[in-house]
């Protein structure tokens, strides 16, 4: 069966990605290079961890960053067991970072600078561009919630695909300004 590929885009250089489960780190490691060449990266997300900050299908830029350039509340992608994560820092310790995704309970196993690729530097999706924030308070909550609740994760992932789908079908409609605006 043939998969429509995910996009990875490093300044304006686009690779091919899902072929198969075995090509797998080698797209992963090739996406690396790009990011460590280039300095910049941008891949489409596929996970929930990062509910409500990062929704699937949102693509994220992600500039090459050493450990002494992140702070805590910086969202992050490293590379790990054969995949990427991208991940919020909780706690910078010497060498290791801390993460955890927003929805998740747990911590991730500390993140080391080896493993560190870069620092999450814009979020696009739902038609729309933005810089990686904190949550505020209405964020936590819900981030609380979906933590503890695969029943809200659920019914909120499917009310924002079928927002996702209802807005690219959707046609586009172009407003030119009252011909009066044209007159020189």
């Amino acid at each position: 069966m043939h998969q429509q590929p995910e996009d990875v885009v490093g300044y304006g250089m686009v690779v091919s990605s899902v072929i198969s489960a075995e090509d797998q780190p080698s797209k992963c490691s090739l996406a690396a290079e790009v990011l460590r060449r280039f300095g910049q990266l941008r891949l489409r997300v596929t996970g929930a961890s990062m509910l409500p900050s990062i929704w699937p299908g949102d693509v994220v830029a992600v500039c090459s960053s050493s450990l002494n350039q992140i702070s805590r509340g910086d969202v992050v992608l490293f590379f790990r067991d054969r995949r990427f994560v991208v991940h919020r820092v909780v706690e910078v310790s010497g060498d290791r970072l801390l993460t955890r995704g927003d929805s998740v309970l747990g911590p991730d196993t500390p993140v080391s600078s080896d493993e560190l690729l870069g620092r999450v530097v814009s979020i696009t999706g739902a038609g729309d561009t933005r810089k990686p924030a904190r949550l505020g308070v209405a964020g936590r909550l819900l981030a609380w919630a979906l933590r503890r609740s695969t029943v809200i994760s659920n019914l909120l992932l499917g009310l924002h695909a079928a927002y996702r789908e209802r807005r690219q079908s959707l046609p586009v409609t172009v407003v030119f300004p009252p011909e009066a605006a044209w007159r020189n």
